[in-house]
């Protein structure tokens, strides 16, 4: 009986070191497998080095299709008046921005003057970029665009007081509503009346303008009234307005 036991144990010990050793032999059997497509494939590629699999086949080409040109439509004349805007709405911005740094020295401390100016800085930005894509709308920036922008030297960087700013904001105010006046004259003159350019500045651009500049001329009056009584004082209470 124990001699039977002893022979089943055996043939189980047996029988379990077989399937693993088949085990083994199998496993390796699968990776040779695997190495072999894997040097077929890479010798495939090796002869074919332009065949990168039946799932990249489609690609697209880089070169420009011809298509008509009949829908840019916009002229030379209008094209440079809208780049030299887009020029003035960058220099009042850098201006701008120069305002916003002074007020915001610690020996100047008018946190309400340069948070203004900072927002009138990023306006002009924003009116600038918005021509850029009117520009790109209407088919143009497919050249030249490495000079559309240059980078402006700022003109002032001090100012005596609130008032001598705000003055100076009226002013530049008025001469970028001066430019797209005359961006507007030339762009809707003959032979080019681009209706929705001319359209497009004066609904959105000049309305905006306007409306800045009564604003602009109605703070400067407020502000050398306040002035005018109290001094700097008059000053100091009218940036806690801003």
């Amino acid at each position: 009986m124990v001699k039977l036991i002893a022979s089943l144990l055996l043939l189980a010990v047996v029988a379990q070191a077989y399937g693993d050793f088949k085990s083994k032999q199998e496993s390796k059997s699968f990776v040779r497998e695997l190495q072999k497509e894997r040097e077929a494939q890479q010798l495939k590629e090796k002869q074919n080095p332009n065949h990168e699999g039946q799932d990249q086949e489609c690609k697209g080409s880089l070169a420009v299709p011809e298509i008509t040109k009949d829908w840019v439509d916009i002229k030379d004349a209008c094209i440079k008046g809208m780049r030299h805007q887009i020029q003035e709405e960058i220099n009042a911005s850098y201006q701008y921005l120069a305002m916003g740094a002074y007020f915001s020295r610690d020996t100047v401390n008018r946190p309400g003057f340069a948070e203004h100016f900072f927002k009138a800085a990023k306006e002009e930005r924003e009116h600038g970029s918005k021509l850029v894509e009117y520009l790109s709308m209407r088919g143009q920036l497919t050249e030249g665009v490495s000079d559309l922008i240059n980078v402006p030297t700022v003109a002032k960087q001090e100012w005596s007081d609130g008032a001598s700013a705000l003055s100076d904001a009226l002013d530049l105010e008025i001469k970028v509503t001066k430019s797209i006046r005359k961006l507007i004259q030339t762009c809707e003159g003959k032979p080019y009346n681009h209706y929705h350019l001319v359209d497009y500045l004066t609904g959105v651009y000049l309305e905006e303008q306007l409306h800045g500049q009564r604003e602009l001329a109605g703070k400067l009056t407020t502000l050398k009234k306040m002035m005018d009584t109290n001094g700097e004082l008059g000053e100091f209470l009218f940036d806690k307005t801003l």
